[in-house]
């Protein structure tokens, strides 16, 4: 038990802990939706070794981040648990970023493979510690989701930022094509990186989770596979993959769809992508009203249901083609959006509590690595399998004059996949069993003393 009640970070804090999800959004957009494009079509990788090279990157990536969350759990400095992680995460995905970001028509699998290696150890290192940060300064169930909230909120923001890029260039006619864009995309990750994690290590408190007896300082496979083995944890690997998929063979095939489908021009297909984001960030604060009065995972399975719905929107809208109707199918699409990823990670930290309680262990590293790796479990079959079927399928290569058939094959693609992973996600939210009466318990074994907030 804690000598002091539990305090509530003032919305500054909190900002300034979100700031992080600037750099994780500069990365998170231009990966799911600009750069295996730009690689399989203007670097000149192809479709299919893009998919398979991003891929076998991400399946190495779910060896390394059990790794990076042990190394989080178990090395800690004067500082504090995770401030010294984000800031040696710094260099390593701004170097990597800059290779990445610009790269030079022709590079090889090897430039692609070794720079993509290094940026994601950079990204996996930051990404960790910051979820794994968030059990110690958010300190009740409604208060993560608040927590994550913000971080979405300013994710989101980010990548309106980022997309307005294509739609300023080509309003402005400067005729940037798409290696311009992405590059503009990686300057601004590199300025933002340093700047937010400032912000976040200055005045964001970094201290144990309540009940953690320091036991997470020895390395044993044991809290690995009982990680694995939790029930809790285990419903929310589910939904991660499930969710992370629907979102990877969405952003991965967006740009083709709105191109060769709805006709549009990167500059209209931006602007439609900015819509859907403003209506993520919209719609959130109903889903978590909605958490709140009645369990997460109910308000995860409603937006897991509405996303399912507007698959069906979009394919009827790629019949008739245009900006109005995939601004349609974006307007339903994009309401759902953000509520799954929130309100998972919003699980998480209640188990990793419960976890806390049960051993006096804080493994927040570790379980947060294998949410990201489930989540990255799906981005990988999404780039590799998913591009897989749309090249030998479907019959559509980028590079190539399609057919009616390949196009109308690409459309399938788009929306069939998705809709059935959130349906399926959806039945798997519905079978959670992790309540909100189950955390109060938790929460009171630890501190009966309740939250107080600190400005």
């Amino acid at each position: 038990m804690t000598d002091a009640p539990a305090k509530r970070l003032s919305l500054p804090r909190v900002l300034a802990f979100s700031s992080l999800s600037i750099p994780l959004a500069g990365v998170g957009l231009p990966v799911g939706v600009y750069l295996a494009p730009l690689y399989a079509r203007e670097v000149g990788l192809g479709l299919e070794l893009t998919g398979l090279l991003f891929m076998l990157l991400r399946f190495w990536d779910i060896f390394t981040d059990p790794v990076m969350g042990y190394l989080v759990d178990r090395y800690r400095s004067p500082w504090g648990r995770v401030r010294h992680w984000i800031v040696l995460s710094v260099p390593i995905l701004g170097l990597a970023t800059y290779f990445v970001y610009m790269p030079s028509v022709g590079a090889g699998p090897g430039y692609f493979v070794g720079w993509m290696v290094l940026f994601y150890i950079g990204f996996t290192l930051l990404q960790t510690a910051r979820s794994a940060w968030v059990p110690a300064i958010a300190v009740d169930y409604d208060d993560r989701s608040r927590f994550f909230q913000w971080a979405e909120i300013v994710s989101v923001l980010s990548m309106l930022f980022l997309l307005a890029i294509p739609v300023v260039l080509e309003l402005a006619g400067f005729g940037v094509g798409r290696m311009g864009q992405v590059a503009v995309m990686g300057w601004v990750l590199l300025i933002a990186l340093p700047i937010s994690a400032f912000l976040s290590c200055a005045f964001v408190r970094d201290e144990p989770v309540r009940g953690d007896k320091g036991n997470a300082e020895k390395f044993r496979l044991r809290p690995f596979i009982a990680a694995l083995r939790n029930k809790y944890l285990g419903h929310i690997l589910l939904l991660e993959l499930l969710s992370g998929t629907a979102i990877a063979v969405t952003s991965a095939n967006y740009l083709f769809v709105a191109e060769f489908v709805f006709g549009l021009s990167d500059g209209m297909s931006s602007l439609v992508l900015m819509f859907f984001f403003i209506m993520a960030v919209c719609a959130l604060p109903f889903w978590l009203k909605l958490a709140a009065r009645t369990e997460k995972s109910f308000a995860f399975k409603v937006a897991a249901l509405l996303s399912c719905s507007s698959f069906f929107i979009y394919y009827i809208a790629g019949q008739v083609g245009g900006f109005w109707p995939l601004f349609i199918g974006a307007f339903f699409n994009g309401a759902a959006f953000s509520a799954p990823m929130v309100l998972a990670r919003s699980m998480t930290a209640d188990v990793v509590e419960w976890q806390v309680s049960q051993t006096g262990e804080n493994r927040s590293g570790i379980y947060y690595s294998l949410i990201t790796s489930a989540y990255k479990v799906g981005s990988s079959l999404a780039l590799g399998v998913g591009y897989l079927i749309l090249g030998q399928w479907a019959g559509f290569h980028p590079n190539k004059d399609n057919s009616p058939e390949a196009i109308h094959g690409l459309l399938l693609v788009f929306c069939l996949l998705p809709g059935s992973l959130y349906l399926l996600a959806a039945l798997a939210a519905s079978r959670y069993p992790f309540t909100r009466a189950m955390q109060q318990e938790v929460s009171k074994s630890l501190d009966p003393r309740g939250p107080e907030i600190m400005d």
